[in-house]
């Protein structure tokens, strides 16, 4: 359909224009996303002291989970939710970060908010959100394992992070333009398939315009060779009275024009027909 297509180049160049890293991610984002919850999860979950704070580590994840999962849902009924959602789910981070014993891992969750910033917030805001985890990761690291081993670790995560949403963005772009190439190829087959029609059309319109100079032909010169020897055929039937011996070489001379008549309006009805 002409009009689904252009409203599907609209909405692609609507893409292209926003001021966003992108605007849609893989499928796969969201199961890998789960899988760093996952480890996070598990990763050292029996080295920390107590089931006190195992329990308040499940209970954040668990919260950080559910919010991550409807997401989707809520930030396209409430128009500026993703705000609100990265500043709850950067304290839920920034909090698991506070348990000594939990280590690095909790930095995976930045990961995950990562894809997720990168399609919700303009370019500006996302850099911001970037560099508050950056920070984050590097302040925080560096206080719990000390001013070399903390920035090592953070910058291992930050590579991370970048190659795997830079990765996202990428496969996201090359999406839409194998989407938009498949729109532009069947534009052109559609294109194809009218100048074809508009060809065909116009053989039938050169066709019917050389039938109508034929039938014009025939009319100019059948039609009045027809006219004039009516014509003499009258003056003919006039002179048999008074001029028998003429009179006969007029009717010989039609005749011989009426065969002349008879043999052009036979070759044009035959051209007639060819066409």
């Amino acid at each position: 359909d002409p009009r689904s297509r252009e409203g599907q180049r609209r909405s692609m160049n609507n893409r292209h224009s926003t001021d966003h890293f992108t605007n849609h991610t893989h499928w796969l984002v969201f199961i890998i996303s789960l899988l760093l919850i996952v480890i996070v999860a598990l990763r050292r979950r029996y080295d920390l002291e107590g089931g006190f704070t195992i329990e308040i580590m499940s209970i954040l994840l668990g919260i950080f989970l559910i919010l991550y999962v409807s997401e989707a849902l809520f930030s396209r009924r409430i128009k500026s939710y993703h705000v609100i959602y990265f500043s709850l789910q950067f304290i839920l981070a920034q909090y698991l970060g506070l348990f000594r014993d939990y280590q690095d891992t909790w930095a995976l969750l930045y990961i995950v908010l990562g894809f997720q910033v990168a399609v919700r917030c303009s370019r500006k805001e996302a850099l911001a959100w970037f560099s508050l985890f950056t920070a984050s990761l590097m302040i925080t690291l560096s206080f719990e394992f000390g001013l070399i081993s903390g920035p090592g670790r953070a910058l291992a995560y930050i590579v991370m992070g970048i190659l795997f949403i830079s990765y996202d963005i990428q496969y996201a772009q090359h999406e839409d333009a194998l989407a938009e190439s498949q729109m532009l190829i069947e534009e052109l087959q559609e294109a194809h398939d009218k100048l074809i029609e508009y060809a065909s059309q116009s053989e039938k319109l050169a066709a019917l315009q050389q039938r109508n100079q034929m039938l014009k032909e025939l009319y100019d010169s059948v039609g009045q060779k027809i006219f004039a020897i009516q014509l003499a055929a009258e003056t003919t039937r006039l002179m048999l009275e008074k001029n028998p011996k003429q009179a006969t070489i007029q009717i010989d001379d039609l005749q011989a024009q009426t065969q002349t008549a008879l043999s052009q309006m036979r070759q044009l009805i035959e051209q007639w027909r060819l066409i």
